[in-house]
């Protein structure tokens, strides 16, 4: 899939509220393999100083990350 069929980027909300004055809210976001490179991207869809995720959500992620490296490995070996 090509990154521009997600809507990546700033959603506007703040589902926990806002963190600080630097809090830009709600990022939507998109990991994939990219088997060219032999890498993994993660797309923002804009500029991004910092990320904030509750355990949950960091957990999810890092699971992503995890099942995105097991698929680099296969597509490698």
């Amino acid at each position: 899939m090509k990154w521009n069929q997600f809507k990546l980027g700033a959603t506007g909300n703040y589902p926990r509220g806002k963190a600080d004055d630097t809090d830009e809210g709600e990022l939507q976001l998109a990991v994939a393999v990219d088997a060219q490179m032999a890498i993994i991207r993660i797309a923002f869809g804009k500029p991004v100083a910092w990320i904030g995720l509750p355990a949950q959500e960091a957990r999810a992620l890092a699971a992503m990350l995890t099942e995105k490296a097991d698929e680099l490995d296969r597509r490698r070996t």
